[in-house]
């Protein structure tokens, strides 16, 4: 039996809501269309994806409004080269613009950050 060799990944787990915001868009269900662009570029970038069975309820504070809001994401689990995380960043902050959302939930080896939208 060979050594394993060590791995220079790190797991990323990320959550994208199932409507867009509604202070962005409609607030509709997403098209089945945006979730596959999402699967095609995780694919193309990063090679592979686990996606969660159901959705994942929660709730949060709206920074404009300091209501609650209440959202349904999907939520994808993906592992990464060390060298390839800024990628994944770039990929949340498209995500963001597709998906109509503020920012997205990711979660870098257990330290989440709040990916935003570009201000393009």
């Amino acid at each position: 039996m060979s050594p394993r060799k060590k791995s220079n990944h790190v797991e990323c787990g990320f959550l994208v809501p199932i409507r867009g915001d509604a202070a962005l868009s409609d607030g509709s269900v997403h098209a089945p269309e945006q979730w596959e662009w999402l699967r095609a570029e995780i694919w193309s970038q990063f090679g592979g994806v686990t996606e969660s069975p159901g959705l994942h309820v929660g709730f949060y504070q709206n920074p404009d409004t300091e209501e609650m809001v209440t959202d349904e994401s999907r939520r994808f689990t993906v592992a990464v080269q060390e060298h390839e995380v800024d990628n994944l960043r770039d990929l949340m902050r498209e995500a963001c613009v597709m998906f109509c959302q503020k920012c997205i939930y990711l979660s870098i080896a257990g330290r989440v950050e709040f990916i935003e939208r570009s201000n393009d």
